[in-house]
């Protein structure tokens, strides 16, 4: 087999295959695929025999799934020419995949713990326009991962798509986290929610697996005889409220941990004309995003974020986001910054473009009526219906409209719109708010939309897209009639060629 080491970047017009390491992991992959679920197929099955047979018969189909994981192997190809990056594969059908450097967009070396200690990485190549990662190279000694890496970008650099990385560009350090800062981080994401969730559906999944298991009869009148079935009813609901509170305290430790893990060590630089990310301690990622491609920034505040004035940062970018995501999707720019910090990061990335003191303007007052109707209109609707057949105990649900109204106030307080100098920005979200800040040149299309209710109240929704084509797009939502169209033509002669 050729090897795999590269003398110098410039040795890499052959081509090469992969790490041998690769068949270990596909091998993974496969077991992952087959031999987990065979697991759980013989542990939920209650006839041995059945259990039995499902488990040979998926170690049988286990066999040409490793056949043709060494196929593909064997078969798969790569290589770097001058303006192109080649990749050769396919077992029955070949395939040849050429991908210029010049429209290269992210070059990302990502690292499980697996393969941090097999000294592997993978390498993923993104081009813009593209829905999806262009080519995986899974996986790749580190050091030839590295140097394809740097080639990759010296060669994108001698077209013309960036300053020259071998030219020394400068290097500025926008943000370093620390393991407090992640701990923060971590105790207020809303994934938290996410991960006790998780954690009941785990416990209810183990409940299942433990009724298979023969339990000796027990009379509850021998255990407690004097106890009166308030008592009873009373230690039940202490104990479901106190595993309540154990699970959500599991989830927020777990969320903690989870990013401290994962994004330990998180670095961001800006060199030259391109963002570079570094972080991770049990796997380990680096990624680098051309500033040319950033369509707008976001600006992320939790509703437990907000009262210690703390954000997360995201970047919208023409193409796929990183990771092989669909086109659309923000990439994590920075998972935890102080919002006193947020101006002159946006301005390290967006052109020099500052929002410092531009004043956010609140939209139509009638949109508060509006979010009022739709958030206790369902709550009086369905009290209405329900209370003539199953009587006044329904009435109860009228309690839900105070804090309906609450929700519309907050809902409206926290939408909002601002022109500044060379950008456009919009506010929306009353639990997660969330700020979009796009610059003028980076507008693609405009749009203004009204529902029937929107009409009824005289107001309408700006949107504002850029080329990220994301579902996400910056939305002035509830603005007058009149204030919208104002907005629209002024917003479309700003950005008129």
């Amino acid at each position: 087999m050729p090897s795999e080491a590269m003398a110098a970047p410039t040795a890499v017009a052959r081509p090469h295959r992969l790490h041998a390491f690769t068949l270990l992991f596909q091998a993974i992959t496969i077991a992952r695929a087959f031999l987990l679920p065979a697991i759980a197929a013989v542990l939920g099955s209650a006839d041995d025999d059945v259990g039995r047979m499902i488990t040979i018969g998926i170690g049988v189909l286990t066999v040409p799934a490793l056949v043709l994981a060494i196929a593909k192997y064997a078969t798969f190809r790569y290589r770097l020419n001058a303006a192109e990056l080649v990749i050769d594969s396919g077992i029955l059908v070949h395939r040849r995949r050429i991908i210029p450097v010049a429209r290269i967009q992210n070059i990302d070396v990502q690292q499980t713990w697996l393969q941090r200690i097999c000294g592997v990485a993978e390498l993923r190549v993104e081009t813009a326009g593209a829905e999806r990662t262009e080519a995986v190279l899974s996986v790749l000694g580190r050091d030839v991962a590295d140097a394809l890496r740097a080639e990759l970008l010296a060669r994108r650099a001698d077209a013309g798509a960036a300053p020259p990385e071998h030219a020394g560009p400068p290097v500025e350090l926008l943000a370093r986290l620390s393991v407090r800062d992640l701990a923060v981080a971590g105790a207020t994401a809303n994934e938290a929610g996410l991960v006790a969730a998780i954690l009941a559906g785990g416990l209810q999944l183990l409940e299942d697996l433990t009724r298979r298991i023969p339990l000796p009869d027990l009379d509850p009148t021998r255990l407690a005889p004097a106890t009166s079935g308030v008592g009873v009813a009373l230690v039940a609901a202490a104990g479901l409220a106190a595993l309540a509170l154990a699970i959500l305290v599991i989830g927020w430790v777990l969320s903690i941990a989870g990013a401290m893990i994962g994004y330990y060590g998180f670095t961001l630089e800006r060199v030259g004309d391109e963002l570079h990310k570094r972080y991770g301690l049990l796997g380990r990622r680096e990624s680098s995003v051309p500033l040319r491609r950033v369509q707008a920034v976001r600006i992320e505040e939790s509703l437990l974020r907000r009262p210690f004035g703390l954000a997360a940062l995201k970047i919208e970018t023409a193409g796929s986001a990183a990771g092989g995501r669909p086109r659309g999707g923000a990439e994590a720019f920075l998972p935890i910054v102080r919002v006193a910090n947020v101006p002159a990061l946006v301005e390290s990335v967006l052109d020099g473009l500052d929002p410092a003191g531009v004043r956010i303007r609140p939209v139509d007052r009638l949109a508060r009526r509006r979010l009022a109707i739709r958030y206790t209109a369902p709550v009086l609707f369905l009290t209405a219906a329900l209370t003539p057949f199953f009587g006044t105990g329904w009435l109860l649900l009228l309690g839900l409209v105070p804090p309906g109204l609450f929700l519309a106030d907050r809902g409206y307080r926290h939408r909002g719109w601002a022109v500044g100098d060379g950008f456009v920005i919009a506010r929306n979200g009353f639990l997660n708010r969330i700020t979009w800040i796009v610059p003028e040149h980076k507008i693609q299309t405009l749009h203004l939309r009204q529902t029937p209710f929107q009409r009824r109240h005289g107001l309408a929704t700006l949107t504002v897209d850029t080329a990220s084509g994301g579902r996400g797009e910056a939305r002035v939502i509830d603005l007058a009639r009149e204030d919208a169209e104002a907005l629209l033509e002024s917003l479309a002669r700003r950005v008129a060629p």
